[in-house]
């Protein structure tokens, strides 16, 4: 799913979480949209399997789209929507010129006039990255022993609050407050804040792959730095050539240089330094006087000049070898993960919010033909058949009421009620108020089983008997238990309509 897509759906869950407001859709609008949404969407054409997901998103991703419009959303409040928050443009130029100025300096200040074999800066650069590498190295072998597996998304409601921020928001938090006009108290800006706190939360991965795109790149030019001021000292001043140490020797010198630059040495075929040129290198000289091999009259021995090139020359392919090119493939990698994630952001959909969503959308092909049997069903009744079904069913799911049995009337067959359909499914209704007759109730449960099946659907309406008796709840806990045992006995599960937990009729469902 793109970011834009699930931004709308985050600030679809932060309006139906938030505190109600006149600005803001009722739950029964945003329970009329999603019955709207899967009616317009039509039927899905596949269950269970990739398809099915994509479709599902599609229709998160429509409803929030809906409920958007159905907002009175302040402008600043759109803004905030529109403008996904990210890193300031002028950060990543910034990275790259401050990098690039370290790198510059860092050589400019330390070995002005010097061709080092030994230099802080330039080894400083290679070993620092080196120990970045093995970092990385680590991090990546951590991540495959814990399997992939990442601290799961907690989406946070609007109308709980936004004061419980994860420790890394307090920037953007701030930031957002003074956009924002509206009061503190305001539920409109406790939305907005919860909003923005669950996209933090959500776009952590491509949040965290940018920042490691323009560190890469800045220890790419740190590196480039370094080597611009080598390179334009050495075309204005004259280096002086050779190494001094308190505690190295020239034999431990030789072994450390030829391990660092055996890569560039394999790689471009250049003879490795001898001992006698790192002995005859001891100390300090201009680069235009022969060196003291070449003074002696050794073979091949090579002038100052000849190794201070050579060392200006080796140390750039190294730390292009080792720090530039690896730093920029990385960086390569981090913006295709950007692109990546910015394209499949993950959404957890786990969450009750989510789950509620998955059962309406599940719910969408499927239409309940309700056959009440002896008893009439008005409008009171209907609207409690509606929202049992809707809490059960999801809230795509449609409810026909069938006209009602006689009392003593045989039961059609289910192609009569509910056609041949497979998303399609007949009820047989039962006024529990009414006490079970084997010879009119039990004839009438056994032609639904032989019809419909072991799992007809029976449902008993307890609540005009419950009305009747709220004084005395035990008389009404023995009458289901009656009813219950009765439709048992017939070999079926009942269902009680309403059940306990949900509310009467005084909650209306939009059909």
């Amino acid at each position: 799913m793109r970011s834009n897509s699930a931004r709308d759906i985050l600030l679809a869950y932060a309006i139906e979480t938030a505190a109600p407001n006149e600005a803001l859709p009722s739950a029964a609008r945003c329970e009329a949209i999603t019955q709207d949404t899967l009616h317009a969407i039509g039927n899905p054409n596949t269950r269970g399997g990739s398809a099915s997901r994509e479709q599902f998103l599609g229709f998160v991703e429509q409803r929030a789209q809906r409920i958007i419009q159905a907002s009175q959303l302040p402008q600043e409040v759109r803004t905030v929507w529109q403008h996904t928050p990210g890193i300031a443009r002028w950060v990543p130029l910034a990275v790259l010129v401050g990098a690039l100025l370290i790198g510059f300096c860092m050589h400019r200040f330390t070995d002005p006039h010097r061709v080092d074999l030994l230099a802080p800066s330039l080894l400083g650069i290679v070993l620092w990255n080196f120990v970045v590498y093995l970092w990385m190295f680590g991090s990546w072998l951590r991540s495959l022993l814990r399997g992939g597996r990442e601290a799961p998304v907690t989406l946070q409601s609007a109308h709980s609050g936004a004061s419980a921020a994860p420790p890394d928001a307090t920037g953007w938090r701030s930031k957002l407050r003074a956009r924002l006009p509206m009061p503190g108290g305001s539920g409109l800006r406790k939305m907005v804040l919860s909003f923005e706190r669950n996209w933090w939360q959500i776009s952590r991965r491509s949040r965290h792959a940018q920042w490691l795109l323009w560190l890469h790149l800045g220890a790419a030019m740190m590196a480039a730095g370094a080597l611009a001021s080598l390179w334009v000292t050495g075309l204005t001043n004259e280096y002086q050539v050779g190494w001094e140490s308190t505690f190295l020797s020239a034999t431990t010198v030789h072994h450390f240089l030829n391990t660092l630059f055996a890569p560039v040495q394999w790689l471009f075929g250049m003879a490795p330094w001898s001992l006698a040129e790192i002995q005859a290198l001891q100390g300090w000289q201009s680069s235009h006087a022969p060196s003291p091999a070449a003074l002696a009259g050794s073979a091949g021995a090579l002038t100052a000049t000849d190794i201070g090139e050579r060392w200006v020359v080796s140390y750039t392919a190294l730390l292009g070898m080792l720090v530039i090119a690896p730093r920029l493939v990385f960086a390569l990698w981090q913006a295709a993960r950007v692109w990546w994630l910015g394209r499949h952001v993950q959404l957890p959909l786990a969450q009750p919010y989510f789950q509620r969503l998955q059962r309406d959308f599940g719910g969408l092909a499927i239409t309940l033909h309700v056959l009440p049997y002896s008893f009439e069903v008005s409008d009171k009744r209907r609207d409690a058949l509606k929202h049992h079904v809707a809490a059960h069913y999801g809230a795509g799911a449609h409810v026909v009421i069938e006209p009602a049995l006689a009392y003593g009337a045989k039961l059609p067959s289910a192609a009569a009620v509910a056609g041949e359909g497979a998303d399609t499914a007949a009820v047989l209704l039962i006024n529990m108020a009414a006490t079970p007759e084997t010879e009119i109730h039990g004839e009438l449960l056994q032609t639904a089983r032989e019809r419909w099946g072991s799992g007809a659907a029976i449902w008993l309406w307890t609540q005009d008997f419950a009305e009747r008796n709220t004084g005395a709840p035990r008389r009404v806990q023995e009458r289901r238990e009656l009813w219950g045992e009765f439709v048992r006995a017939a070999g079926l599960v009942p269902t009680w309509v309403p059940d306990s937990a949900e509310p009467l009729a005084s909650q209306s469902t939009p059909s």
